[in-house]
């Protein structure tokens, strides 16, 4: 996975939570800014259900996360063949994948003003359907039109999951739980392009390409049932409905052009300024989006590479992905971690360490991405053995993990609430547009350099982003206090939003 309404979706939607610092908020149409929870126990606070409640919550939304990016990739695997059936070239079918990945970065957009009025569960639960008809689409087309069109829509419809997911986690946990909380949660939006490979490999070879497409709808099948039992977290609609019920009045509401205006400051007006004009932003934004980029390049890399090399069939290459997978479980131990050792006593200090001495994860992930490309670049040959370059994809998958954790956690201590979400809103529409254009070049640069100088080009932009996490810790707090979003109280951020 984002990242919330109007910010990313492995992690999104934070401005109903913050674990880690006080916060403020603008008020917003659906605010109810007179209440709050009747005491620090009140039973109808998310953060104060049972455990076993919040764990399963947790779970049906890491669940539904994993689906939407699951049907990222186990499309790829079908393309071989769907190319000779509609009788064009494979990049034109893996266009498929491309426009599915432009969907998903129009997420942000869709979800804040509709979550922000009806809560987060009506977003899960009208977005997956709509998806999954337009997964029907895909496989029942008869021509190559009909399957890049549903196929953006497919992701388009998709988006909102990953958009909202990561507030419904805010809202459920503690700020000493929700490094452990997001850490599996986060696992999710990761897993599931690597699943898909696996998965759709074998399947290729016994079915025909549209059973990829019917494996997913029954992954999306599986999870609408627990979707409908989710309860509702977000706070201001929480408080709206027992208001309500208490017969209690409701302020105001925002008049609609200026609810309007506010969405697209958040969504879309301040990302693309954020992304442009804070360098905090740009310096991970286009970091976190190389290396996204990377793992949906390798989703053809790997097919060429493991079938050329070492004669895998579908199936076998998919298995390959594995060690990516095992990447992601040991980045994810290590951040957990540092996180129970260091990051969670910190929080208990009087005087809060600085957003800098969160860098820690991904100054690891830094040094890990160039080791495991050079390493994949040149173990890749009939000489060595297939496991050595699958061993690459841990430390690849380590510091994807670890990278993103960091751009996650870093964003929310250097922002107030609202400007977090636009930065993670950037964040994310960065990394599925530089995603989206991988998978197009990919095959032909491996064959013009050939496997070990393809993936040594990777390794080589790698190690010039190297740098960027020492660049922050060290000159971090100076951009921080001269940049126009690093306000810290209300009155302040409504200046700087009116000034947009």
């Amino acid at each position: 996975m984002s990242s919330g309404n109007g910010s990313d979706t492995e992690l999104g939607d934070l401005e109903n939570g913050d674990a880690y610092r006080e916060k403020s908020e603008l008020p917003k149409p659906t605010d109810v800014v007179d209440l709050d929870w009747d005491s620090p126990d009140d039973p109808e606070n998310p953060k104060n259900w049972p455990l076993w409640r919040r764990w399963y919550s947790t779970f049906v939304v890491a669940w539904m996360c994993l689906v939407v990016t699951f049907g990222s990739s186990i499309f790829v695997s079908g393309t071989l063949y769907m190319a000779v059936e509609f009788s064009v070239s494979r990049t034109v079918t893996l266009l498929g994948l491309s426009l599915y990945l432009i969907g998903l970065s129009f997420g942000p957009t869709i979800a804040a003003p509709i979550s922000e009025t009806v809560g987060r569960n009506p977003v899960y639960f009208v977005s997956i359907p709509i998806s999954m008809l337009f997964t029907v689409g895909v496989g029942k087309a008869q021509n190559i039109g009909t399957v890049l069109v549903c196929r953006f829509f497919c992701g388009l419809f998709a988006s909102p999951v990953l958009a909202v997911a990561g507030g419904t986690i805010q809202d459920l946990w503690h700020p000493e739980m929700i490094g452990a909380a997001m850490c599996g949660f986060c696992l999710a939006p990761f897993a599931g392009p690597v699943l898909g490979p696996i998965i759709g490999g074998y399947l290729i070879e016994k079915k025909t390409w549209q059973w990829t497409m019917w494996v997913l709808l029954m992954f999306s099948g599986g999870v609408l049932p627990l979707v409908a039992t989710l309860t509702e977290t977000y706070k201001p609609v929480l408080l709206k409905r027992r208001a309500k019920k208490r017969g209690l009045p409701l302020p105001p509401k925002l008049p609609t052009g200026q609810a309007l205006k506010l969405v697209v400051m958040v969504t879309l007006q301040r990302p693309f300024a954020m992304l442009f004009f804070e360098p905090i932003v740009l310096a991970l934004s286009v970091y976190m989006a190389f290396v996204f980029a990377v793992l949906f390049g390798f989703f053809e890399a790997f097919p060429f590479v493991f079938s050329t090399v070492y004669e895998f069939s579908p199936g076998q290459t998919g298995l390959t992905f594995l060690g990516i997978g095992v990447g992601l479980l040991t980045g994810s131990a290590i951040y957990m971690f540092l996180d129970r050792t260091r990051y969670v006593p910190a929080m208990r200090l009087p005087v809060p360490p600085s957003p800098e001495s969160r860098l820690l994860p991904a100054k690891i992930g830094a040094v890990a991405l160039p080791i495991g490309l050079f390493w994949l670049a040149w173990t890749s040959r009939k000489s060595v053995h297939w496991i050595v370059p699958v061993l690459a994809g841990v430390p690849f998958g380590m510091a994807l993990i670890l990278l993103f954790f960091t751009v996650a956690t870093y964003f929310t201590l250097c922002y107030p609430a609202m400007a977090t979400a636009s930065a993670l809103a950037a964040n994310n529409m960065l990394r599925y547009l530089m995603a989206a254009g991988f998978p197009l070049f990919t095959i032909q640069m491996y064959e013009k350099l050939g496997i070990d100088w393809a993936t040594s080009f990777y390794a080589f932009v790698a190690l010039a982003m190297l740098p960027v996490p020492w660049a922050l810790a060290r000159y971090g707090a100076r951009l921080r206090a001269g940049s126009r979003f690093g306000v810290k109280d209300e009155l302040a951020e409504l200046e700087v939003v009116q000034s947009l």
